[in-house]
């Protein structure tokens, strides 16, 4: 696991290496030693956070034997073994013991192919010096992250934006387009960023530059909704379950590798006590299991299951107990942290876990990001899979999407007055009245909390940039093209893997912990067990069985019964005490500042939008808290 960056240069020049001014953008990404590599064409850094093959051998940039290609990679090739045995088979010859040497073997044989032979997470940027091109990659799930800009003389990349940015000529302007989708989704959606003319490579991509056009081509070359299982399928519950169990046990032990200690985050869930049982059973001694928890342990505190889950299994327990000021007062450096402005009231939270690893000397720590998505762990996800099917039934009921029906549906859902059954039936109707998604859209995101309130929420604050643009601009991230019913339950995740899991869950959980350089590895995304839920799902659905029915029902004997049928709790920090002490606190930097300066809010609104905006209860408080941590991310990370 390490940091990159570097240049690319149109034109054949001498140019200067990275000056350790530009690798310390990331040096908490790396800081067992860093490397450069400078020819004429190319500027390519690199910082390292020793994992697999610790010595000197291991670093980067790395060269292959002839001297054709150089890399710099970030990440792990969990197969790494494997694939250098078959390797070895097809005439290569390896001097390290480093997944980083497989790489560029693997390239050597396979081209651009190689990455549908990786089984890990990665990001990394390959030149050849014969050809002349450079190859940029990155994972099928954006575990890990690249960043890029590309104008008429140079392409420059990033493990981070911190780090891209002073490889500009200078700070781009905010895109009001992006910041608008920033302030409905709570994050930025990929490939966007929140600056003109920089973007993410997106997760499952690959992007091939030559010199000789000076034409960058993205391909796709992995996506959830359309995966291909390579074996035969069970067709009996027993016998999926199992295959489901056995699966997530081979993606646990695969990263398990390491030659560092290995920890495991732990809530009271079962996502996360999956890892840690899978974990432990094929781990040689005790591991080290790190929980969060709130002054006074209230109800939301998860501690005290977490400490009997991990005791039971024979697990080293560390708590970690956050009060309310520690937050408010590190809210700063947290943004700078996260480098992009991530508004998950949890982020506090997931930091303080590898922060405490990181005191521990721990280098990695499994997690359970990603259970969520790939078993129906959100309610809301389930419901806009049977909203969709509903409709796509009985399309005459699209008459219903007009702001009237919407708005009486949407009051009798929350009336307190109503029977519980007149209510649901209200909620789900509601969605199907929903009148901001564009037609040709599937209903998903008006069902997620707070994204609909933004249309309204926005009002109070926009300035001419965000008021000039098209109702449809928020859905440009969820454009795909209707599928058949029976598909829908594939297009769903689609939807979610490719905004919310990679932008909000993987990018934050990746930020914090590189933030103390740990590792966070993710079992629950590993492709090979990804194809295979998939691809059981289309022969056996499973969307209608209840929230996480297979994983659930797959762990009974792995989990305790208590944990399996525990309902799910999800984290829950003190939100309101904690955004409602940052909006007091650092509320005034919206006054004077770039988003008032560049017209996205307007500036006679502003003074009196933040005291609004908290009478309006949640919705609005968290709308604040998106503003004043967008402000606060510009002055931390662009302006810095």
């Amino acid at each position: 696991m390490c940091g990159i960056l570097g240049n690319i240069h149109k034109s054949s020049s001498s140019w200067s290496p990275l000056a350790e001014s530009d690798l310390s953008k990331l040096s908490h990404r790396g800081p067992d030693g860093s490397g450069v590599f400078t020819n004429e064409h190319i500027q390519f850094g690199h910082v390292r956070l020793a994992i697999i093959d610790l010595t000197d051998a291991g670093k980067q940039p790395m060269s292959s034997p002839d001297g054709r290609f150089v890399v710099t990679f970030n990440g792990e090739i969990y197969n790494h073994l494997e694939l250098r045995v078959e390797l070895e088979f097809q005439g290569e010859r390896f001097s390290t013991q480093s997944d980083t040497e497989v790489l560029l073997a693997a390239y050597k044989v396979w081209g651009r192919d190689c990455v549908r032979h990786f089984r890990g997470m990665f990001a990394f940027a390959l030149w050849d010096s014969v050809e002349k091109t450079v190859f940029l990659a990155r994972d099928r799930c954006g575990e890990k992250p690249l960043f890029y800009h590309f104008d008429g003389e140079c392409f420059s990349f990033a493990s981070e934006l911190k780090a891209l940015i002073p490889l500009l000529k200078s700070p781009p302007p905010l895109d009001p387009s992006v910041v608008d989708m920033y302030l409905h989704y709570q994050y930025v959606p990929e490939p966007f960023t929140l600056l003109s003319g920089v973007h993410k490579l997106p997760a499952g991509h690959t992007l091939f530059l030559s010199l000789s056009d000076w034409n960058a081509r993205l391909e796709r070359y992995w996506d959830v909704e359309n995966t291909h299982y390579e074996g035969s399928l069970p067709k009996d519950n027993p016998e999926i379950l199992s295959c489901i169990r056995d699966g997530l046990e081979d993606a646990v032990k695969m990263t398990l590798r390491a030659d560092v200690p290995v920890a495991v985050a732990l809530s009271g869930g079962v996502d996360s006590g999956a890892i840690a049982a899978l974990a432990q059973k094929n781990y040689k001694e005790p591991m080290h299991a790190f929980c969060v928890g709130y002054p006074g342990r209230p109800p939301y505190d998860e501690r005290h299951q977490a400490r009997a889950l991990a005791e039971s299994l024979g697990m080293i327990v560390h708590e970690v107990e956050l009060p309310v000021e520690s937050f408010i007062d590190f809210f700063p450096q947290l943004v700078r942290i996260m480098d992009e402005p991530i508004a998950d009231p949890a982020a506090f939270g997931h930091y303080s876990v590898p922060e405490a690893a990181a005191r521990e000397g721990i280098k990695v720590l499994l997690t359970g990001i990603g259970g969520d998505e790939l078993f129906w762990g959100y309610g809301w996800v389930n419901q806009s899979v049977l909203a969709n099917e509903f409709l796509g039934q009985r399309p005459w009921l699209s008459a219903l999407a007009n702001p009237g029906m919407e708005k009486i549906l949407n009051r009798a859902a929350k009336s307190s007055r109503l029977p519980k059954t007149v209510r649901s039936w209200a909620d789900r109707m509601g969605g199907l009245a929903d009148t901001h998604t564009p037609p040709d859209q599937l209903r998903f995101y008006m069902g997620a909390p707070d994204f609909g309130e933004a249309f309204d929420l926005k009002e109070t604050v926009s300035g001419p940039a965000l008021r000039d643009l098209d109702s449809r601009n928020p859905f440009l991230p969820t454009e795909n093209p209707k599928p058949t019913i029976e598909k829908i339950p594939q297009a769903i995740i689609k939807m979610l893997f490719d905004t919310w899991l990679v932008s909000n869950a993987v990018t934050l959980g990746d930020r914090v912990s590189m933030g103390v350089g740990v590792e966070a590895r993710l079992p629950f995304l590993d492709f090979k067990l990804i194809e295979l839920v998939m691809a059981l799902r289309t022969q056996n659905p499973d969307h209608r069985l209840g929230q996480k029915a297979w994983l659930r029902a797959a762990l009974k004997g792995t989990l305790p019964e208590e944990v399996l049928v525990r309902p799910k709790a999800g984290f829950q920090p003190p939100v309101h005490d904690w955004l409602s002490g940052v909006v007091n606190t650092y509320g005034d930097v919206l006054l004077e500042g770039v988003l008032v300066q560049q017209r996205i809010l307007d500036k006679d609104k502003v003074p009196r939008a933040v005291s609004e905006l908290r009478q309006r209860g949640w919705p609005g408080l968290f709308f604040a808290y998106k503003l004043v941590l967008l402000e606060m991310w510009y002055r931390k990370v662009v302006a810095s």
